[in-house]
């Protein structure tokens, strides 16, 4: 282990740890189970390189561990383990999404990956291409498409097709457009192969999505 290194050790895993006495060190640990446990750790591998999970050190951090810490000693009421439990949450949150948590300038590829997706978000009622894309970033097409990848998870034109099927959602709910209408602002001139893409991301045709999400209002 190094320094802002972190582990996750399975439940009933024996194990032991120790520190050099001449060069000791801080550790901050926590145990817990629950449905989630298991999702949330493979979350956490998931987005690591290596098996080894590396965060910078960051106060916001330190400060939720000691909150925790802090509500734990105060005794074990409904009220102060759930609001603990909750704190949790976010920081599990830190440490699986540590882009958001600390707001950090992650260097130049996050940078072009989040201006890339505003050029996105401005032409989600266009159609574009996976060569336009790259060269908006000054990318080759193939390390444009591996970085956006590594950041997002997601190919980049597959992230624009969502992006484009999320916008879609909001008016099929919020607007009387006909899926025509909506394939149509969408820059998608063939009203079936968006009703066909919309049903593979959601699960739902725009049609079913509409009856289901407007039942309530």
């Amino acid at each position: 282990m190094t320094p802002s290194q972190f582990i996750t050790i399975p439940a009933n895993t024996v194990h032991k740890y120790g520190a050099n006495e001449n060069d000791p060190w801080t550790i901050y640990w926590f145990h817990f189970k629950g449905e989630i446990a298991a999702f949330v750790v493979d979350l956490i591998l998931q987005r690591t390189r290596n098996y080894q999970p590396a965060i910078i050190y960051d106060e916001n951090r330190i400060k939720l561990f000691e909150e925790i810490y802090a509500n734990l000693e105060k005794g074990y009421s409904q009220d102060n383990l759930r609001y603990v439990n909750m704190i949790f949450y976010h920081f599990l949150s830190s440490l699986l999404y540590e882009d958001k948590f600390s707001h950090a300038d992650n260097g130049v590829a996050d940078d072009i990956i989040a201006r890339t997706i505003e050029q996105m978000q401005r032409k989600i009622h266009s159609v574009t291409s996976l060569k336009e894309l790259a060269g908006f970033a000054k990318l080759s097409v193939s390390h444009f498409s591996a970085i956006f990848k590594e950041r997002t998870g997601y190919a980049p034109v597959e992230y624009f097709n969502h992006l484009k099927i999320q916008k879609a959602c909001q008016y099929l709910v919020l607007t009387p457009m006909t899926v025509k209408e909506i394939a149509f602002e969408m820059g998608i001139e063939d009203q079936y192969y968006f009703s066909r893409m919309f049903s593979r991301l959601m699960g739902y045709s725009p049609v079913e999505y509409r009856k289901k999400n407007r039942s309530g209002r």
